[in-house]
């Protein structure tokens, strides 16, 4: 019997990606010098330590021991607990290896990852644009987050499993998946915003339409007719409200996630001039391991905001939208780790897989996208820090 597509090209991105990143991590970890200082995760296992690198510390701790918070202290509160909380129950399946566990989740959900936006791509634009999105994904330069212990391969499932059925006006499991997005990063709450706007436009309101009564009629009967839905799309910021409760009678710190933030050197001072200082460090800065990954995190920040305006014109505003607030939050503060977090950017992604129909465009993206994922597992699997 013949597999659909929607379950053999995610597979075949999943595998060739995981080949490359895999093959690539072991030799470097065992060939090359390492950063030293730093401990091992799994001392049994080179392998499995290779992929818990900096935050995945963070995640096996809340996995092992839990949650704690000191103020204007580096804390492990700054991490939401859906996927601590997967590697603790997995665990109980692999002999209370919890990195074993965070690697397993890991990949698990980052192959139903790529299915889910092969089956979103498809419905919005066609499987060849879907093929393409799900390699561009795979094989992207920082893709190997993926893979490794981080929160990364949960939360971008969770988010298109979210928008897919709410494309297919599932509206019980968009808000329910949703609400595990939101417990999952803090970010995920938008993806309630995203499920209303499809909402919205389920009734026959839009932009496009907003100054015409027909719309307002529409959407008022829609509301009157349909008020349950709009319960249920309701229960998904439920996932943040959760956490906040649990800080508040943990450690009567309801906000304990962003004051720690704080810790890191992150403040709040805005995009611009976020990117105008990152700029002027890589004018007067010295070219060494710092200056490579604001160039690099600046370069991808620029990058996608570059490519909202295309979002908005083939995919729709609500998706632009979502774009662009995922790249603004975090840049407010920094442009450190910003070439990660544009992994779960995924309505980027299937922008660059219709523009991919131009056969050189395509042959140029996945050969400088596998040239540079290569380059940058290296880079991670000797301990220099990415993002």
């Amino acid at each position: 019997m013949k597999l659909p597509r929607w379950i053999t090209i995610p597979l075949l991105a999943f595998t060739i990606s995981r080949l490359l990143i895999f093959s690539v991590g072991l030799v470097s970890s065992t060939m090359l010098p390492i950063e030293t200082g730093h401990s091992t995760a799994d001392p049994d296992s080179p392998f499995l330590s290779t992929w818990t690198k900096w935050d995945s510390q963070y995640y096996i701790d809340i996995a092992k021991n839990g949650y704690w918070f000191r103020p204007e202290h580096q804390a492990n509160v700054a991490f939401f607990p859906v996927y601590p909380l997967l590697m603790h129950l997995v665990a109980n399946f692999t002999n209370g290896n919890v990195v074993l566990a965070g690697f397993i989740i890991s990949n698990v959900s980052f192959y139903f990852a790529l299915v889910f936006l092969y089956l979103l791509t498809e419905l919005e634009l066609d499987w060849e644009s879907a093929r393409r999105t799900v390699f561009y994904m795979a094989l992207f330069p920082t893709s190997f987050f993926f893979s490794s212990v981080y929160t990364e391969s949960t939360f971008l499932m969770l988010s298109v499993a979210t928008v897919y059925f709410s494309r297919r006006h599932l509206w019980v499991p968009a808000a329910l998946i949703g609400m595990l997005a939101a417990a999952t990063r803090n970010l995920g709450v938008l993806l309630w915003a995203l499920v209303i706007w499809e909402w919205l436009r389920a009734q026959g309101w839009s932009l496009k339409t907003f100054h015409k009564k027909e719309s307002w009629i529409s959407l008022f009967q829609g509301a009157r007719l349909h008020w349950f839905e709009i319960i249920n799309i309701c229960i998904i910021p439920l996932g943040l409200l959760l956490y906040m409760v649990f800080l508040q009678v943990n450690f009567e710190r309801p906000l304990a996630f962003i004051e720690t933030q704080a810790a890191w050197g992150r403040q709040n001072i805005g995009p611009v001039a976020v990117i105008t200082k990152s700029i002027t460090l890589l004018i007067t800065g010295n070219i060494n391991k710092s200056w490579m990954t604001n160039t690099w995190n600046l370069a991808s920040l620029l990058l996608f905001l570059g490519l909202v305006p295309f979002i908005w014109w083939k995919l729709g505003e609500g998706y632009a939208i979502y774009v662009l607030i995922m790249l603004l939050v975090p840049s407010a503060s920094a442009t450190g780790s910003i070439i990660r977090y544009v992994l779960t950017s995924f309505p980027a992604f299937m922008f660059l897989g219709w523009w991919g129909k131009n056969e050189s465009v395509d042959r140029s993206l996945m050969g400088s996208l596998s040239v540079f994922l290569g380059m940058f597992a290296t880079i991670f699997a000797t301990w220099v820090f990415i993002a």
